[in-house]
């Protein structure tokens, strides 16, 4: 699937999205043929009913942008593109005020799915200048939009439908074909709205969906040498492959509901604003996201009382490497949920009489190290031995930033390790610093409100006393080292 939905993507982004100006001359033919090559040379077949020179203007009919992979198809039809020389040295594109799209996954061993959608627009102009060789397109269109108006799995219909709406996109996007081509990407959209509404086959239940996202921004780069097959990522990427991008939005938010024979959900989430970046070369895989100011509200039949959080952020990134070597890569993973807060009547559910802090809540777990990998990820054979063996082995790893928050207790760490790989198993060295505070508090809390039984409250005392040590009013430290004999200590003491 990600080979050929990255493909026909690729085909709509430089339709759907655009570009602006430099001095030098173009023309619609020039145009015309660079659009077409790069296409072609990402692996896509370019057909047209016809083209036509008529004045100023070529006229391409009936455009069918196609891939296809083992695992589906792509098509995008275009039944007419104007290609208008501005007399300038620029060229005006402009199309078909609705396309037809068509993608089929067929998965080995899964089912097939066969989506029919249609991207309208009104307004959508591209302006085109610069040189054959360094090309620049300028996108506006006051309204975008696609609609799924068909969907089988298994050639059995499947009642659907999805709306969304992009109003005010600007854009611009470079491509330059010397020594491979380099894209260059900007775009704006001031609001994104859908919808989305589908039922079970069987009756037997409902599902709906609407929201918005404002304030779009976004950024995006890629250099794709000649002659890569984009089907085949792993060699793409060892072939020089690189892309990334960089997105944001100022405020959003939804409204679900779910309904079956006998459950109701109704759910909705305002947000503040977020980011989305993502990487990808031979160097390594790295995605990221933030949030801010997410609240959330949900009423489900199967409980007596709503549910209602906010996070004050949220943030997760992860880098990972992806090609084999004997060298140790690095990788890294950072998850934030800042200020958790829930409801009191979800509080009262679990402790009516208020015995536990109802402060927020944070999670962070942020850490780094190394590894070496032995297969390449984005190889499909490769990757299949994943289930049966680990890709790789660790070589170090760094914990810069352990906190667990809530409850009136707080729990923290940082340390460091390396493995020996040598052995049958990895054997690390190195050690973790931790620091509880207020553990034995909510302790005597928990049992007050009989949630955990005294022995137990006991057995878990005895625990933490025989890994930490008290280093203040109710607070335990305790260092954990890793040492070259194999064992496991907890402040000197080994334990393992």
């Amino acid at each position: 699937m990600k080979q050929w939905t990255g493909l026909g993507s690729g085909a709509l982004c430089a339709f759907l999205l655009g570009t602006t100006a430099l001095h030098a001359d173009v023309t619609a033919d020039e145009v015309w043929k660079g659009m077409t090559d790069y296409y072609t040379a990402l692996g896509q077949k370019v057909t047209t009913g016809s083209t036509e020179m008529q004045g100023d203007t070529l006229v391409v009919s009936n455009a069918v942008f196609a891939s296809e992979v083992p695992e589906g198809s792509f098509t995008a039809t275009f039944g007419e593109i104007r290609l208008k020389e501005l007399g300038d040295g620029r060229v005006e594109i402009t199309m078909s005020e609705e396309i037809p799209v068509k993608m089929l996954s067929k998965p080995e061993g899964g089912e097939s799915v066969d989506t029919g959608m249609k991207i309208t627009h009104s307004g959508l102009s591209m302006i085109v200048s610069g040189t054959p060789e360094d090309t620049v397109y300028g996108l506006t269109a006051p309204e975008m939009a696609i609609a799924v108006d068909g969907m089988t799995v298994d050639d059995k219909p499947v009642p659907l439908t999805l709306n969304a709406k992009a109003t005010g996109n600007t854009g611009t996007y470079r491509m330059t074909s010397t020594a491979g081509r380099t894209l260059a990407s900007e775009m704006k959209i001031d609001k994104i709205d859908f919808d989305i509404a589908a039922q079970d086959p069987e009756g037997k239940g409902d599902f709906s969906a609407s929201g918005s996202l404002a304030g779009l921004s976004g950024t995006s780069d890629a250099v794709i040498p000649d002659g890569v097959d984009m089907a085949d990522m792993n060699a793409a990427l060892q072939a020089g492959l690189n892309m990334n991008g960089s997105f944001a939005f100022t405020g959003g938010g939804y409204v679900m509901d779910f309904k079956d024979e006998t459950d109701t959900m109704h759910a909705q989430s305002t947000g503040g604003g977020g980011t989305l970046s993502f990487k990808m070369s031979k160097d390594g895989l790295a995605y990221g996201g933030s949030s801010k100011d997410t609240a959330v509200s949900m009423q489900m039949s199967s409980l007596p009382v709503p549910i209602d959080a906010s996070f004050a952020e949220t943030v997760f990134d992860i880098a990972l490497p992806v090609t084999k070597g004997e060298a140790a890569q690095p990788f890294s993973a950072l998850v934030k949920l800042v200020d958790l807060k829930v409801s009191d009547g979800l509080w009262a559910m679990f402790d009516p009489t208020s015995q536990l802090p109802r402060d927020p809540a944070t999670l962070v777990v942020d850490l780094s190290g190394s590894a070496k990998m032995a297969i390449n990820i984005f190889d499909p054979k490769e990757a299949e031995t994943i289930a049966g063996a680990p890709p790789g082995q660790l070589e170090s790893l760094d914990v810069h930033d352990l906190k667990v928050s809530a409850v009136g207790a707080e729990l923290t760490g940082k340390g460091a390790m390396t493995f020996d790989n040598s052995g049958p198993t990895p054997k690390p060295l190195g050690s973790v610093d931790m620091q509880l505070v207020g553990g034995n508090g909510l302790i005597d809390k928990l049992v007050a409100m009989g949630l955990v039984p005294e022995d137990q409250a006991m057995g878990a005392r005895m625990m933490m006393g025989l890994f930490a040590v008290p280093t203040g009013e109710d607070t335990l430290t305790s260092k954990i080292e890793f040492k070259e004999d194999g064992g496991v200590y907890a402040n000197g003491q080994r334990i393992q």
